[in-house]
């Protein structure tokens, strides 16, 4: 079937485009396991960098050494030293991290000149930016073991890396970093794109790793994560070792000013693409508050809330309502948003009678109405009219009266409405059904 005519390519389209426009112009942060910078994943990773970057994406990538360097000292017959997970960093384990630095830029540099006949929109290779962007101060001496040339990041040269980023650059940072005295310290990778992300205020800061992402105690994927959640999934233990530490990374960022982090896996083709592009994602999405919010409506809103009521009208299950009716009532209205697109709303009508309030116009687009976003509508009007003093909450419907009877609404009549509301009805002629809740 030719690609302009399949369904699936259109809906994927669709889905994609706000993303799209959202991300142009934006800086993302990528820190990347270095034994995924090898074979078939270097090649996809270099494609989708590719494709970002022809689609106005500013790239920062942040790799790591951890499996380069295992390697290179098991050839030597050097045996490693951790302490709290963490290596210590003698001298040959530091000549060690600067020869797979340059290994791994190489390879990168090589990767993204090949993978080029796969983004034909870029006429040639996406150029790659080095430097001295980083400098770095020892770890020290921790638990009396001291900790050698390890060391955490001091400042990121957020001057030198922008410049690089208006050229048109990736900007590839290794986590190497020097002091002012001159002494170079091996950095981690996950602190060092975090240091990275929150110094540039990057739009997002993604960890490709093995694992699909961050794994509970039973091996499940938690797909999203408060700040709060995931610094208690940490806490409790139930996120250990590696996965802890990049929990604790993503915190930090999103609790400092980078809107979203993401871990996913570098393993799986297009997991990168899907996690970008795609209301579900394809790996674990971090955010400082939750990602699922309820507010109320502004004039801004009116379009979302149009797209989303529209069809219903078409079809005869809602009333037709204006541009200028939603403009004079958008303070009747909530809206729900998902990392931060629309995807519902909900209106709370409000009469004379002070103990009586209707629930009217709640709509769940169908891209997400298997997450309960509905119910959540019903809950957030429902609080909101205890708040105003409304004891009774009817809804009229002429198609779904079954999804409110199984929500604690029983059968009313005509007389239950208020006067001005029975009005309204009888002139409608939809002979809808109504249903009361007691509150």
């Amino acid at each position: 079937m030719p690609i302009h005519t399949s369904a699936g390519f259109v809906g994927d389209f669709r889905e994609a485009a706000p993303y799209i426009n959202y991300l142009r112009g934006k800086t993302l942060v990528i820190g990347v396991a270095d034994s995924l910078l090898e074979g078939d994943a270097l090649k996809r990773l270099a494609a989708d960098l590719n494709l970002l970057a022809s689609l106005g994406v500013r790239l920062v990538l942040v790799h790591g050494t951890r499996a380069h360097i295992g390697r290179l000292a098991g050839s030597a017959g050097h045996v490693p030293q951790y302490h709290r997970h963490r290596r210590i960093t003698d001298e040959a384990v530091l000549q060690y991290a600067k020869q797979a630095a340059g290994m791994i830029r190489s390879d990168i540099e090589a990767a993204l000149g090949s993978s080029i006949a796969q983004a034909p929109q870029r006429s040639k290779p996406l150029a790659v930016a080095g430097g001295n962007f980083l400098s770095a101060r020892p770890l020290g001496i921790v638990d009396g073991i001291d900790m050698g040339y390890t060391g955490v990041v001091r400042k990121v040269d957020t001057e030198a890396v922008a410049g690089r980023l208006n050229d048109g650059a990736l900007v590839l940072i290794s986590p190497i970093g020097h002091s002012p005295s001159g002494k170079t310290f091996k950095l981690g990778m996950g602190e060092a794109a975090e240091a990275a992300a929150i110094a540039l205020n990057a739009d997002k800061l993604i960890y490709l790793i093995e694992q699909e992402g961050i794994l509970d105690s039973e091996g499940r994927l938690k797909t999203n994560l408060s700040a709060a959640e995931a610094r208690q999934m940490a806490a409790s233990g139930e996120a250990s070792g590696g996965q802890a530490r990049l929990l604790e990374y993503a915190v930090n960022a999103v609790e400092r000013g980078v809107h979203r982090t993401q871990i996913l896996s570098g393993r799986e083709d297009g997991a990168l693409i899907r996690e970008l592009f795609t209301r579900h994602g394809a790996g674990t999405s971090i955010a400082r508050d939750s990602f699922v919010n309820i507010r109320r409506a502004h004039n801004d809103d009116i379009p979302h809330i149009t797209a989303l009521i529209r069809p219903l009208e078409e079809q005869g299950i809602l009333l037709r309502r204006s541009r200028e009716y939603l403009e004079n009532q958008i303070h009747s209205f909530s809206v729900l948003e998902h990392d931060r697109h629309i995807y519902g709303c909900v209106a709370l009508k409000t009469f004379d009678e002070a103990d009586c309030g209707e629930l009217a116009c709640l709509v769940v687009s169908p891209d997400a109405q298997e997450g309960g976003y509905g119910e959540m509508l019903l809950a957030h009007v429902a609080d909101e009219a205890r708040a105003r003093g409304i004891g009774k909450l009817f809804a009229l419907s002429t198609h779904t009266g079954e999804w409110f009877a199984e929500r604690g609404f029983q059968t009313a009549s005509l007389e239950d409405l208020p006067p001005a509301r029975r009005r309204d009805y009888v002139e409608s002629g939809r002979n809808s059904q109504i249903f009361v809740r007691i509150l």
